[in-house]
C-alpha cells in the first residue's frame, strides 16, 4: 500500500507541488454541494491528472479564462505554493469532465503541474451542473477567478435556453441566488430586468406577466427593439425635447421635468414625454395613465403657480407639455393587448 500511495504521489509532485498538497488531509477546504438541488458529492476529494479530465463549456463564464487573473495565479503559486484551504476543483463523474477549475488549468500547462485536488459530483440534470458551476464560483474576490454579472446573466440565459426557468419570477429568482454574494444588488436587478424585456420584447411570451413595468434598466432594450417611428421622428431628434418620466419615481424626476421644461419654453417648443406607470392591483392601467396628467402633473402645476403667486388654472396650461404640438407617449405595459415593440398613444 505504501508503495503504491508513493507511486500515485509521484505522478504529481513537481517544482511547485509537493507530497503534501497530494495529501487530502492537508486541504482545509469542505466540498460543498452549495445548496442546489439535484448534486451530490461522489467520494471524498483526490488527485486526478488533468489528461484524465476533460474540459466543459461553462455557460456560467461569460468571457472564458480571464488571462490576467490566469498570470495573477501563477505569480501566487510561483511566490507561496499551492494554497491548500482554497477550492478544490469540481469535475463531473459521469462524464469526466471538470465544472470549474479552468484557470487553474491554464496555469498547471503553464508551471507543468500535471494535476490538482479534486471533487467528484453528480448532476440529476444540466440544469443542476450549470446552477453548480455558477455557485461553486461564488468567493470573495481572490486570485482564483469569482463569478462576474456577465456570467452570471450567461448562466441564466442557459438555463432559460433550456426550459429549467420559465415565468419572470423565475428569472428574478434564478438571477439573485447566482449573484448573491458575489455581485451587487443594483447588477443583479439589471441582469433581469434586462432578459426580461428582451424575451417580451422579442415575442417569447411564455412565463411572462400580464403587465410590464418599465424602468431605466429595461429601457435601452426597448430602445434597441422598437419598430415606432416616434423615437427616431420624436424622442431622438435632436431639435425636439423630449423626456422619459417613470411615474413611480415621479418625485424624484421633478428636477429633470422642471429643467427640460425650462428648456423647452425658452425655444417655445413641447416638451413630448415618454411615460411608464406603476401597475396598480386595484386600478385599471388606462386610468393610471390618465392620471399622469389629471393628478401628478397637475399637482406640480399647482405648486410651481403658487410659488409664483399665479392661479394654477389660469396658467397650468402654460406648462410646454400641453402646447398644441405636444406629443406624448406611453410604454407598452399590457402584454395582452398592446405590442411590446410599439408605444401607446392615449
Amino acid at each position: 500500500m505504501t508503495t503504491k500511495m508513493k507511486t500515485a504521489t509521484n505522478l504529481f509532485v513537481c517544482q511547485y507541488w509537493d507530497a503534501n498538497a497530494c495529501d487530502p488531509s492537508r486541504w482545509s477546504y469542505e466540498p460543498s454541494t452549495y445548496g442546489v438541488p439535484g448534486v451530490q458529492l461522489v467520494g471524498t476529494p483526490n488527485m486526478r491528472l488533468w489528461d484524465d479530465v476533460s474540459a466543459w463549456k461553462n455557460p456560467g463564464r461569460y468571457s472564458g479564462a480571464d488571462l490576467g487573473k490566469v498570470e495573477e495565479l501563477k505569480q501566487d503559486i510561483q511566490d507561496n505554493g499551492i494554497c491548500l484551504d482554497a477550492p478544490v476543483v469540481y469535475y463531473d463523474v459521469d462524464t469526466d469532465e471538470n465544472v470549474n477549475g479552468d484557470h487553474r488549468y491554464q496555469v498547471s500547462k503553464q508551471l507543468d503541474i500535471p494535476g490538482w485536488m479534486m471533487q467528484g459530483v453528480r448532476f440529476d440534470s444540466l440544469a443542476a451542473k450549470v446552477r453548480f458551476a455558477t455557485k461553486s464560483n461564488l468567493k470573495k474576490k481572490d486570485v482564483f477567478n469569482p463569478i462576474s454579472p456577465a456570467d452570471v446573466e450567461s448562466a441564466t440565459r442557459e438555463l432559460l435556453s433550456i426550459g429549467a426557468i420559465i415565468t419572470d419570477d423565475d428569472i428574478r429568482q434564478e438571477v439573485r441566488s447566482l449573484g448573491k454574494g458575489s455581485i451587487s444588488e443594483s447588477a443583479i436587478k439589471a441582469i433581469y430586468n434586462r432578459i426580461i424585456a428582451e424575451r417580451l420584447i422579442n415575442g417569447n411570451s411564455v412565463g411572462t406577466e400580464r403587465f410590464q413595468e418599465w424602468n431605466e434598466d429595461k429601457l435601452p432594450v426597448f430602445m434597441d427593439n422598437t419598430q415606432d417611428p416616434w423615437i427616431d421622428e420624436v424622442y431622438k431628434n435632436t431639435s425636439e425635447y423630449s423626456l422619459y418620466v417613470n411615474m413611480k419615481n415621479f418625485d424624484s424626476r421633478i428636477a429633470s421635468i422642471i429643467n427640460a421644461a425650462m428648456q423647452a419654453t425658452v425655444a417655445n417648443k413641447p416638451l413630448n414625454l415618454l411615460i411608464s406607470v406603476p401597475i396598480l392591483k386595484n386600478e385599471k392601467l388606462d386610468t393610471t395613465r390618465k392620471k399622469v396628467f389629471t393628478d401628478r402633473l397637475a399637482q406640480l402645476e399647482h405648486k410651481i403657480c403658487t410659488i409664483l403667486g399665479m392661479d394654477s388654472k389660469r396658467f397650468g396650461t402654460m406648462f410646454p407639455w400641453h402646447h398644441p404640438d405636444a406629443q406624448h407617449r406611453f410604454m407598452p405595459q399590457d402584454n395582452n393587448t398592446e405590442d411590446p415593440k410599439f408605444l401607446v398613444w392615449i
